[in-house]
């Protein structure tokens, strides 16, 4: 009787913990709508003056002011994505897709934010082409995840992304580096890294502003896109996140 009592309890606590995170992603799901209109209002609006004031002092209120809107809509984002994770409502869309062509998209998409910070930011492509089933929603914001991170935590030299095809256990997988020069993670922190709300820069008086979410997004997107994500890593040298995924088809350089 006892351990039919226990089951019960157990089971009661499983239904609870789900009904709890079910309320915490409608809960944010509704906030994100109050609040996508204003910052999206504030964002045309930031916009508009940053390009058109002449006065500097003018301006560089309207840049720091688009630069905030952009930073908190970051930030919202991420914190939908794992609410959606917590709960388990995503719904991943496989499609065959050419790795090439998004990681290109995405390492333009950055190339003015490292040019700002004086720092380079490259694509090696040694595939003519690797197609690979993935999530390309999913894919975007893993790489958009990674390459921010990688300036954020880089002050000088580069950021170097590189595709290849790998044999891994008689399979053949894409790879995707995401390297840089930054100020690198401590061994015994790598093994944390992944986890929600914690960051590379937990204990440096928040020299670093985040969530802390986005390296625990990244990695459960990758894994619902049936691949696998590690790190490497040395301080005050630089990091390497590498990802793989398994290819439907490819032909090498």
């Amino acid at each position: 009787m006892e351990a039919i009592k226990n089951n019960k309890s157990a089971e009661e606590y499983e239904k609870l913990i789900k009904e709890m995170r079910q309320l915490q992603a409608t809960f944010l799901d509704n906030m994100s709508h109050e609040l996508r209109t204003p910052i999206t209002v504030i964002l045309g609006y930031a916009g508009i003056l940053a390009d058109e004031l002449e006065d500097p002092d003018l301006k560089e209120m309207a840049e720091i002011v688009l630069k905030s809107s952009n930073r908190l809509t970051e930030s919202l984002n991420l914190l939908l994505d794992q609410s959606a994770i917590q709960s388990d409502s995503l719904q991943v869309e496989f499609e065959e897709t050419e790795l090439s062509k998004l990681i290109e998209n995405s390492t333009n998409v950055y190339k003015p934010v490292a040019e700002d910070k004086n720092l380079k930011l490259e694509f090696i492509n040694n595939c003519d082409s690797v197609k690979c089933r993935i999530d390309r929603k999913m894919f975007d914001k893993v790489m958009d995840n990674l390459l921010s991170n990688a300036i954020k935590y880089t002050k000088a030299g580069s950021i170097t992304v590189k595709l290849e095809s790998i044999n891994k256990e008689g399979k053949v997988y894409a790879k995707i580096d995401v390297a840089d020069t930054g100020i690198g993670i401590e061994e015994e922190k790598q093994g944390l890294i992944f986890e929600a709300f914690r960051q590379v820069s937990e204990g440096m008086n928040r020299l670093y502003q985040g969530t802390g979410l986005g390296l625990s997004v990244t990695k459960k997107f990758v894994e619902l896109m049936n691949g696998e994500i590690k790190v490497s890593s040395k301080l005050n040298e630089g990091t390497t996140f590498s990802i793989f995924f398994p290819a439907d088809s490819f032909s090498s350089n």
